[in-house]
């Protein structure tokens, strides 16, 4: 009996994870964390956030369930975990994704319709709210930080002097490339909505000087040319197999001879068993736009090789995402 507890507590936990998700976003959206540096009681928070009491201190226990608060006596506070990621202004704030993923839970329980028509839950051609358009572009950032150091790390750019970030969204990886090769300098390529958003962030970083905004829709528009490195970070997860391939090889004609592409993304192993990440994200293509997808790590060189790319190679750069690194002949 003891196994078959086990197994039927496993499946209700799978089935609720959806709660744990909801006391996040709440927590967030208010800013509850930025109150709990210190042992606080649910009475302070409450009068801070203008909420009850019973529904603060509901919270605050939700959150000490879910191991982002501690509680001693009525006092709550933060864990390391919270204070690290959920306190904005810190160097490794998450708030942002955070929000866009809340802004997107609604079409996950909308996965059924999108998997027996095929069509996105978002209708195509949807536009974002400002608002949803500027969480998920910080939220870009959030994550960005992170996989940008781990990146140079990974790959020798330090001789590379034009940098070209297709789909560049707020900046981060370009800026933390010209942080790290004072030499280089860079463009950013996506459209008028995003660039506003990206030269705020060129401009906090004193980078603006070295920043060239170039507004288009990566899937007809020219990217330009001359560069000699050329960065597609999490975008062909976005598109179709056709628009992919079209993109990789317009990122060929923007690149001088010898330059380098980097294609970062969630990309699958080649028999689509793994990772998790990767597999799972596909879905969440599937009910935010239709076209999109994962993609395995030979269908990416299938691109390149096809483009006129010399023979590339895969880094793992974390459990959910590589790198395929090709130069150009």
């Amino acid at each position: 009996m003891s196994g078959i507890r086990g197994l039927t507590n496993a499946i209700g936990n799978l089935s609720t994870r959806l709660v744990d998700s909801a006391v996040l976003f709440a927590a967030n959206e208010a800013n509850v964390f930025s109150l709990l540096d210190s042992p606080t009681d649910a009475e302070t928070v409450a009068e801070q956030l203008g909420w009850p009491v019973r529904t603060t201190r509901m919270l605050l226990d939700g959150l000490v369930a879910i191991d982002l608060l501690v509680k001693s006596g009525s006092q709550y506070l933060n864990t390391e975990l919270a204070a690290t990621c959920l306190v904005p202004g810190r160097p490794h704030y998450q708030g942002h994704i955070i929000q866009h993923n809340a802004n997107s839970a609604s079409l996950w329980l909308r996965l059924g319709e999108s998997l027996r028509t095929g069509k996105p839950v978002r209708e195509t051609g949807e536009d974002r709210s400002p608002e949803e358009l500027r969480a998920f572009i910080l939220g870009m950032s959030d994550i960005g930080r992170v996989s940008a150091r781990e990146m140079l790390d990974t790959v020798d750019i330090s001789t590379r002097t034009n940098l070209l970030d297709v789909g560049g969204g707020p900046g981060t990886y370009a800026l933390t490339f010209l942080d790290a090769v004072p030499g280089m300098r860079a463009t950013i390529f996506d459209r008028p909505a995003v660039l506003e958003i990206a030269r705020e962030e060129a401009e906090a970083a004193g980078m603006l000087e070295r920043v060239s905004f170039h507004p288009g829709d990566l899937t007809m528009d020219s990217l330009g040319e001359g560069f000699d490195l050329v960065l597609v970070s999490n975008i062909i997860h976005s598109y179709s197999e056709q628009t992919n391939q079209n993109l990789i090889s317009n990122c060929f004609e923007a690149l001088v001879p010898g330059g380098m592409l980097i294609v970062k993304d969630f990309l699958t192993h080649n028999d689509r068993s793994g990772p998790a990440f990767s597999l799972l994200f596909a879905l969440r293509m599937l009910i935010a736009n239709g076209e999109g997808d994962t993609y395995s790590c030979e269908q990416v060189a299938s691109w390149t090789d096809s483009a006129g790319f010399d023979a590339g190679r895969l880094v793992n750069l974390s459990p959910q995402t590589r790198l395929w690194i090709v130069r150009k002949p």
